[in-house]
């Protein structure tokens, strides 16, 4: 990951932007830089949730809201198309969480062409603002799998693409809340919030990861870190 920041740094010095995003809906206020894999500041944990929205949603509202936590959920825009689903993203948004672009349907974008990758995000960020009202700042791709390219293209945009550092494996279908768990604390306990911050990866539908959540926020907090949205992970402290 490291090596793909440099290689898209190089690419827009060179290259620049086109700024190609679709008239249907607002950009986002401020261009951001194109990869995010870790917060701007030490110190700071984000909470990130994908391929919602799922059955899930409301009982991660609620120990979200008893653990006074803002998240943000990387949602498919195909499942926008169904009222239920819509209905539980809206309780995200009233609720203060952020919801941000995850692709159409979760197709691989090292599938798909440049301009195909872009019919995705743009169709997704479409549906997200004509059903939610939202302006998603952010794109996570489908695995996590993106290079220079199609990353740069979606930077045209104007969004930035959110990847982690931290990633507890919540969605395999073998993995236990103990093994979940303790990637995550392996991980919290051997950093420091001196110097250290984290972007972890969470899935929404995982029955798993529900079963951890509130042990996982207040096991992060007892280690002095401070869970902050995704926002204020990437924005605090930039100029």
């Amino acid at each position: 990951m490291k090596f793909l920041q440099c290689m898209l740094m190089l690419w827009v010095f060179f290259f620049g932007a086109t700024n190609a995003y679709s008239a249907g809906y607002p950009k986002p206020d401020y261009r951001l830089a194109p990869l995010f894999m870790t917060c701007y500041q030490p110190g700071m944990v984000a909470l990130t949730f994908d391929d919602g929205p799922s059955a899930n949603f409301p009982q991660i509202l609620d120990i979200l809201a008893a653990n006074q936590v803002t998240a943000s959920f990387f949602i498919l825009g195909k499942k926008l198309t169904y009222d239920y689903h819509v209905a539980r993203a809206v309780q995200a948004v009233q609720a203060g969480h952020y919801i941000e672009n995850h692709g159409w349907d979760h197709t691989n974008f090292m599938n798909l062409t440049v301009s195909q990758v872009i019919e995705q995000v743009d169709n997704t960020n479409q549906i997200i603002w004509d059903k939610l009202g939202v302006v998603p700042r952010f794109v996570r791709a489908p695995h996590g799998a993106i290079d220079a390219k199609r990353a740069i293209g979606i930077w045209d945009l104007d969004q930035g693409i959110a990847s982690w550092n931290l990633d507890p494996l919540d969605y395999r279908s073998n993995w236990t809340s103990e093994q979940v768990l303790g990637m995550v604390r392996s991980a919290i306990e051997a950093g420091s919030p001196e110097t250290d911050s984290f972007i972890i990866d969470l899935h929404d539908a995982s029955n798993i990861m529900v079963e951890v959540l509130d042990e996982m926020i207040k096991l992060i907090k007892s280690n002095q870190y401070a869970i902050v949205s995704l926002h204020e992970c990437i924005d605090r402290g930039r100029q």
